[in-house]
C-alpha cells in the first residue's frame, strides 16, 4: 500500500508503529520514536541489499521523493550504482553554490 501525504503529516511523537513503511518502486520511510521521518531508496547492487537516504520529511515532499526514487531506479537500470550517482550530483550542486558565492 502506498503512502500518502496526509498519513505522513499525522505521525506524531511518541511513535509506536512500524519503524519502516514501504511506498512503491523501492521507496520507503523510516520513522524514529521521536517521529522523525526519512525517505530511503532500497535496491540490490551486486546481489546485496543497499539503501540511499533521499531526504527528510517535510523538507522534501513525498512527490519529490518518489521522483528521486524513479531517477535512482533509472540509473540502476543503466547498470550504474545509484550511491555513486547520488554522491556525484550532491558534490556538483555544492561546487556550483560555492562558485555562485
Amino acid at each position: 500500500m502506498s503512502l500518502s501525504d496526509s498519513k505522513l503529516r499525522n505521525i506524531k511523537a511518541p511513535y509506536e508503529g512500524k519503524a519502516e513503511l514501504a511506498d512503491r518502486d523501492g521507496l520507503t520511510v523510516r520513522i524514529t520514536r521521536n517521529a522523525i521521518i526519512s525517505f530511503n531508496y532500497r535496491f540490490r547492487w551486486r546481489g546485496k541489499q543497499q539503501r540511499i537516504k533521499v531526504g527528510r520529511y517535510p523538507d522534501i515532499k513525498l512527490s519529490d521523493a518518489r521522483a528521486k526514487a524513479c531517477e535512482y531506479r533509472q540509473v540502476l537500470q543503466e547498470g550504474l550504482d545509484p550511491r555513486s550517482y547520488a554522491n556525484r550530483h550532491q558534490e556538483g550542486r555544492l561546487l556550483g553554490e560555492l562558485c555562485n558565492d
